[in-house]
């Protein structure tokens, strides 16, 4: 990782701003690497550190980003322009519960899904129509601080509702046998979805 990018994560870090963890910046790294994806998806950028990543990944992609947060926007795009990359990235502003259905009929070769915990479940079937019959889409935080897997008590009852979303995301996803469908234990818990 260059410099920029370990000062974005430091600046990110001490204003609270989440970002993704390391090793699951490290796993989408060398997903890219891989995959060498053309089109990119990320829904939730806050200040462009988890797609700069992806983009420095992957020199032939473009990313579309859905963000909400207007200050957020104006600092990724800072951040972007200090890269070199604005020129392959698309930014939209606003709810992605609303923007996301206006991309239909676009195709993605990676999708990164680490907007609003709670609307997993919702943005399911707006999701799939939009990944390649190649692609890959990943989510974070799956596993939500360890209380998604198991039936143990939810020791805080803000996140009840985020939990079981979560859960109900994870089993919709698993339970689909058109999709093959891996909850890997990285970072906060990733789950990774293909058709098969």
């Amino acid at each position: 990782m260059d410099e920029f990018l370990q000062n974005l994560e430091k600046f990110a870090r001490l204003n609270k701003i989440p970002v993704i963890l390391d090793d699951t910046r490290d796993y989408l790294v060398e997903l890219c690497k891989t995959l060498q994806p053309k089109r990119i998806l990320e829904i939730g950028m806050a200040i462009g550190y988890s797609a700069s990543n992806l983009l420095k990944a992957s020199p032939n992609a473009n990313i579309t980003c859905l963000e909400a947060s207007l200050p957020n926007i104006e600092m990724a795009r800072k951040n972007f322009a200090n890269q070199g990359l604005t020129e392959r990235v698309n930014i939209i502003e606003g709810d992605c519960m609303l923007e996301l259905p206006k991309l239909k009929g676009q195709k993605f070769d990676l999708i990164f899904l680490d907007g609003p915990k709670g609307k997993y479940l919702e943005m399911i079937d707006m999701i799939l129509p939009l990944l390649d019959e190649k692609g890959v889409w990943v989510s974070d935080n799956v596993l939500f601080r360890g209380m998604v897997r198991g039936n143990q008590p939810i020791p805080f009852p803000r996140f009840e509702t985020t939990v079981h979303v979560l859960r109900d995301f994870l089993d919709t996803l698993e339970q689909n046998k058109d999709l093959d469908t891996q909850v890997l234990h990285i970072g906060d818990g990733l789950s990774v979805v293909k058709f098969k």
